[in-house]
């Protein structure tokens, strides 16, 4: 089970934190690891410091590495003995603040003092995790409400912490939790298209469905990617021949900016095309296919055949 930590970074050193997803260790800084350090699959709760201080991203531990020259480092201001890196699972729009009160710094919200957290790396015991977690979960319950890529597979933020946090309490699952963190009997809106009933409710409905109308779109599946980002590679059918695309599936086409693929793209990783069951970002600057409007479509285009013949 992974350990859970909170990750204080500067104001000044977030952007560069969040653009290239690493952490600096400073040579001599209090720890509170013994030997061997991370292990991989490790949750941060990436914290910022200074006026508009909280935690701003979720992000989990890919691997570490030792500094071995200044060039490595995109930081001046101290001397960095280890290089983290990581893989974000979600970015907040508005950071969870602890909201510490009064001369002492303490949190009623997280039960917690400022003290205890300044450090640069803190690992939470079972009880800090219980009460840091449950009041983010409430407060950021749509925002941790996505799938993302956490080691070798999907999954949804908010089902990895719960997970986490009952390991840490060691309690059952409560009929409440149940009922809002495990699988539940809800399904979409009737589509009836080619064997696929409902409507999909999340990324890999999208998938199931997009392998239904690849040969409608003259797309054709080459390769599944083993990274995080993009997921597949298909060929599509052009006047030239077969010119190969790179392909992200989203549930909403906006997961793709919160999933920080943006940023991704931005340091040159190729993405051609967004597949999602509902496009709600206009301003999105790849192509996008939006299968909640393209099923009736193929539908129709179906019956105007049948009718014909």
């Amino acid at each position: 089970m992974p350990d859970l930590y909170i990750i204080n970074i500067q104001p000044d050193h977030w952007e560069t934190c969040r653009k290239e997803s690493i952490y600096g260790m400073k040579r001599g800084a209090p720890t509170p690891f013994a030997q061997g350090r991370w292990k991989t699959g490790d949750i941060c709760l990436v914290r910022v410091s200074g006026r508009n201080y909280g935690v701003r991203a979720i992000w989990y531990v890919e691997s570490e590495k030792p500094v071995k020259s200044r060039e490595e480092v995109p930081w001046t201001d101290a001397d960095y003995e280890w290089l983290i890196q990581l893989r974000p699972l979600v970015e907040l729009a508005e950071p969870f603040s602890e909201e510490f009160e009064g001369k002492s710094k303490y949190s009623e919200k997280v039960q917690i003092n400022s003290i205890r957290i300044v450090q640069s790396v803190v690992k939470l015991t079972p009880t800090e995790i219980e009460n840091y977690l449950e009041p983010l979960m409430k407060e950021k319950t749509a925002e941790l409400a996505i799938e993302a890529k956490y080691l070798d597979s999907k999954t949804r933020v908010d089902l990895l912490l719960a997970t986490v946090l009952r390991e840490a309490t060691g309690a059952q699952p409560s009929a409440v939790e149940k009922k809002k963190y495990e699988l539940e009997d809800i399904v979409g809106e009737p589509i009836n298209f080619r064997g696929i009933v409902y409507a999909p409710l999340n990324e890999a409905g999208v998938i199931l469905l997009f392998s239904r109308v690849m040969s409608d779109l003259g797309l054709f599946y080459e390769a599944s990617l083993p990274t995080d980002f993009p997921d597949m590679v298909g060929r599509v059918r052009t006047v030239r021949g077969l010119e190969k695309r790179y392909i992200e599936f989203e549930y909403k086409s906006s997961n793709f900016k919160s999933h920080g693929h943006l940023e991704k793209m931005k340091q040159g990783t190729r993405c051609d095309m967004i597949v999602c069951w509902e496009h709600d970002w206009p301003d999105c600057p790849i192509e996008v296919i939006e299968l909640k409007s393209l099923i009736p479509m193929i539908s129709l285009e179906k019956s105007a055949d049948e009718t014909t013949e």
